[in-house]
C-alpha cells in the first residue's frame, strides 16, 4: 500500500519541524505539505526534514482550509490518503492504527477524541461543547454514527475519494467530506487517539468556523 500524508500549515513553525521528526517514514510514502504562504519559519523546518524525490511542499493557490486540501488531493499519488494538522496535536504515531483499518477494509477513517479509549489534552470547554453539539446534528440529520465529527485527523481510500466531490473551500470542508462519505455508504470507522496540546497558536475563530459548519450541516445532500 502507498500512504500520502497531507498536512495543512499556515505559520506552523516551532511545530512541523516535529511532526515531521516523528511521522513513521517506513509507513509513509510520500508527505504533501500544502502551506498558506507561512511568513514564519514554516518552510524552513520543512525543508530540513523533507525527503527529496518523495516528500513536496507546495503553496496553495486559493485561500482556504478546503482550498487547500482540494489542491493536495490532486497531488497525492497513493493508494490511501491521511490528513493531519501540522501544529503537534495529532500523534504522528496513530497513523499506524489508521493504515490497520484501511487494510481490514474500511474505506474512511476517523480518529476520535471522545469514543471508547480517547481523550484530548487540548480541549476547552468551548470546543467540547460545540463539538458535541455539531455531532450531535451530524448523526441525526444524516444518519451518521460518529463521535467527533471535528477532529479531522482522517484516512481515506483514494479510489472511495472519488465516489464523493467536497467543494467547501473552508474549514467547513471537514464536515462536508464526512456527511458525503457517509451519503456514498463507504465503509466507516474510528479509532480513539490521545490529542495532544498544540505546539502552534490557533487560526480558527471558532464562533464564525462553528456557524459555517452548522450551515454546512443543515444542507441537503
Amino acid at each position: 500500500m502507498k500512504v500520502s500524508l497531507i498536512i495543512p500549515t499556515l505559520n506552523e513553525g516551532g511545530a512541523i519541524g516535529k511532526v515531521l521528526k516523528e511521522i513513521p517514514k517506513n509507513l509513509v510514502s510520500e508527505v504533501i505539505i500544502i502551506d498558506g504562504h507561512s511568513t514564519d519559519n514554516t518552510e524552513e523546518e520543512v525543508r530540513l526534514e523533507l525527503r527529496k524525490g518523495k516528500d513536496k511542499f507546495i503553496l496553495q493557490k486559493k485561500k482556504g482550509f478546503g482550498n487547500a486540501l482540494r489542491q493536495a488531493l490532486k497531488e497525492a499519488q497513493g493508494d490511501t490518503i491521511i490528513i493531519m494538522n501540522g501544529d503537534g496535536s495529532h500523534n504522528p504515531k496513530d497513523i499506524a492504527k489508521l493504515i490497520k483499518k484501511i487494510e481490514q477494509g474500511y474505506e474512511y477513517i476517523i480518529a476520535s477524541r471522545y469514543c471508547r479509549g480517547a481523550r484530548s489534552d487540548d480541549d476547552t470547554l468551548v470546543r467540547f461543547v460545540g463539538n458535541k453539539i455539531l455531532t450531535f446534528l451530524t448523526n441525526v440529520l444524516h444518519g451518521s454514527h460518529v463521535t467527533d465529527s471535528l477532529h479531522f485527523y482522517t484516512a481515506i481510500n483514494k479510489e472511495s475519494l472519488k465516489k464523493i466531490n467536497p467543494t467547501s473551500p473552508g474549514f467547513e470542508f471537514c464536515i462536508e467530506i464526512l456527511i458525503m462519505a457517509h451519503k456514498a455508504g463507504l465503509k466507516f470507522a474510528e479509532v480513539p487517539v490521545v490529542e495532544r496540546a498544540s505546539l502552534s497558536k490557533t487560526k480558527v475563530n471558532a464562533f464564525w468556523v462553528g456557524l459555517k459548519i452548522l450551515e454546512k450541516i443543515l444542507q441537503k445532500y
